[in-house]
């Protein structure tokens, strides 16, 4: 069998939909040794996912030119799919031609942005989930939804792909990461995220300096890893983490963090604090559950499904005050364990790659 699969979240580094992409591969690939897969891609794939490409059931074709992602999805790729013989395809950016594939196509669908936070997307990929998603669900042979929310969405916006919908929820792993000391503040609250309106970090960064404000004494950081994103995020946010004016007030951040240093700082921090205003899963908060630490997350259905009312902390995502007293609660709250233990059986990369196996192989 030949799998083709939409590579392009690989060619970007780590974020979450490559994430996600390369831990199921690496399970995949290596146990269905007679199966071929196709990594197709407007750019190549970058080099930290380097060892995906070298299972010898694994092929990249790349453009010699960086087509614009619809251009590619709708004109390119449906040739290259042709000319290679594919037996069935694997769309991983939440879209699949508009033309339908003479052969089974599958796509992963992370959420409906467009309809429940478009103020939230820059204007480019709005337009472009708003008019192409409605093709991408029906011409879906199965649409792998990160969450039931998703799922939900999607039934309420087209009712007749519901039975199309399985849910495959993200995994997660214990990192292997090396320490490097005198890295990271001595105590300090995380997030992570790219620079952007949904991901809500100026809120995050404009409570902690009220906290601040009030709590001259307080010891804690506030420690951001990240990448510069659109928007007035990624421009003057951006600008102002880079320029060092806030270091005075304990806020710290760090572009494109490595594997290790995003592995240590999960570790050494003594909350995980995610303030997004829409996700289509969460994936930083498994990361953050399964090294036991307690999170303070945004109130939305998707951390519903994730967090655990007892250790966790909802916020509602556009309240100043509550991130503020979050930061209040949390810098005078002793950590223990979570409570219930974080089941790494649910929540593994093992279980997301056989849901995938059994749809996409079958």
């Amino acid at each position: 069998m030949n799998l083709g699969i939409d590579a392009r979240p690989l060619a970007y580094g780590i974020t979450g939909n490559s994430r996600y992409l390369a831990e199921v591969l690496r399970i995949i690939v290596k146990r269905n040794s007679k199966v071929h897969f196709y990594l197709f891609s407007n750019k190549p794939v970058h080099p930290v996912f380097n060892d995906i490409l070298n299972f010898p059931n694994v092929k990249t074709i790349y453009e010699s030119k960086s087509y614009p992602g619809p251009i590619y999805l709708n004109f390119i790729l449906p040739k290259r799919i042709k000319e290679h013989n594919m037996d069935r395809f694997w769309g991983t950016l939440q879209m699949l031609p508009i033309r339908k594939l003479p052969i089974p196509g599958f796509v992963n669908y992370h959420d409906l942005n467009f309809i429940s936070a478009p103020e939230t997307m820059a204007k480019w990929n709005f337009w472009q989930h708003k008019l192409l998603s409605k093709y991408t669900l029906k011409n879906a042979d199965k649409i792998f939804c990160l969450s039931k929310n998703t799922k939900n969405e999607i039934s309420s916006y087209m009712p007749e792909a519901a039975n199309k919908c399985l849910v495959v929820y993200p995994g997660v792993s214990k990192r292997n990461f090396k320490t490097k000391k005198g890295l990271l503040p001595k105590s300090f609250f995380l997030t992570v995220g790219t620079l952007e309106p949904r991901k809500n970090i100026k809120r995050l960064i404009d409570a902690f300096l009220k906290f601040k404000e009030t709590n001259p004494k307080d010891k804690h950081s506030l420690l951001i890893l990240g990448r510069k994103g659109w928007g007035e995020e990624g421009d003057k946010l951006f600008q102002t983490l880079t320029d060092g004016s806030l270091e005075k007030y304990q806020i710290q951040f760090m572009e494109n963090p490595s594997d290790d240093v995003l592995g240590q700082a999960i570790n050494e921090c003594k909350a995980f604090f995610f303030p997004s205003h829409h996700e289509g899963f969460g994936l930083p908060l498994l990361e953050a559950m399964i090294e036991d630490k307690r999170c303070v997350a945004s109130d939305i259905p998707v951390f519903r499904e994730i967090l655990s009312d007892s250790s966790d902390l909802y916020v509602p995502s556009s309240s100043p005050e509550g991130w503020t007293n979050a930061f209040q609660l949390f810098s005078n709250l002793k950590m223990g364990s979570r409570s219930p233990k974080f089941s790494k059986t649910k929540w593994s990369w093992d279980h997301t790659a056989k849901l995938l196996e059994e749809v996409l192989l079958k």
